[in-house]
């Protein structure tokens, strides 16, 4: 998500290079390349030399490869990006690039929408004494007594509100917005006549999933069974069971699916992996 084309979009940065890169420990975090090859400062130019001399020896880079992905890395960060495509290269489950958008048009900068994420984050769902105005991401819900944003349903709200939860992921995009010219959104909520001028798009969408019974296997990466379940039922998905038979339409395989997968293979029922199912539900 972080480096793709709807995210950051860094040239001379492929799936397999970036998987390369994460392998040998150069790249754990998006903020990672940033924060040598981004920076203007002179400070940098020993640290940034290391880098681009280790990523240079590896198989498969060189020193032409490495100063190209150099420079593409230092012309993202200083000329930005939108707020949209940085929400959008979190990589959170059900928040693709339309949602990024809706969200990042509603918060406006990147600091508002940093700012409700550490709200949420410290937000106990337990507690019966609600105040509906403080509610996790009440400017997207309308609980704040504003509209509701069209096109953030309770499945993307809850997945923005894991997100908050994982310390991790949290410091990495506030890594990653430090290191990072983010512009900021002033179309306010704009987009959201354009996805009403959409409608026909959106109800494509809505059908996506219209009267199948779905069902999920494995381990889904990053997000719960129960977030992914109720995803494709807000998508006209009519069931989702714990078990595969003849009435199942779809399978779902997540990380080590085993079983059910190999069982619907053999009853000749579609078998789709989890980035399938995320590009599915996201864009």
């Amino acid at each position: 998500y972080a480096y793709s084309r709807a995210g950051l979009d860094v040239k001379g940065l492929s799936k397999s290079k970036l998987r390369h890169l994460m392998e040998v420990g150069i790249i754990r975090f998006p903020s990672d390349l940033f924060s040598v090859f981004g920076s203007q400062s002179k400070k940098n130019n020993a640290e940034e030399e290391e880098m681009l001399n280790k990523i240079a020896e590896l198989p498969g880079w060189g020193t032409l490869s490495s100063q190209n992905l150099a420079q593409s890395v230092h012309s993202v960060a200083t000329g930005g990006v939108s707020l949209s495509r940085y929400i959008y290269s979190l990589g959170i489950p059900l928040v693709g690039t339309h949602a990024s958008q809706l969200i990042a048009s509603t918060y406006g900068n990147v600091d508002s929408f940093l700012k409700a994420l550490e709200e949420a984050s410290v937000y106990d769902e337990a507690n019966d004494n609600k105040d509906e105005s403080t509610l996790p991401f009440a400017v997207l819900t309308g609980d704040d007594g504003s509209e509701k944003v069209k096109g953030i349903g309770p499945t993307a709200i809850s997945a923005l509100l894991s997100f908050s939860k994982e310390q991790v992921q949290m410091k990495a995009a506030k890594d990653l917005a430090n290191v990072l010219t983010i512009h900021h959104d002033d179309s306010s909520r704009k987009i959201s006549a354009i996805s009403s001028n959409r409608s026909g798009e959106s109800n494509q969408k809505q059908l996506q999933f219209e009267g199948m019974t779905v069902v999920f296997t494995g381990t889904l990466p990053g997000m719960s069974r129960n977030v992914a379940q109720n995803a494709v039922k807000e998508l006209g998905a009519k069931a989702t069971p714990n078990t595969v038979s003849k009435a199942t339409t779809l399978v779902v395989e997540g990380d080590k699916g085993g079983k059910k997968a190999k069982q619907a293979r053999d009853l000749g029922i579609r078998v789709i992996d989890f980035a399938q199912f995320t590009k599915l539900i996201g864009d």
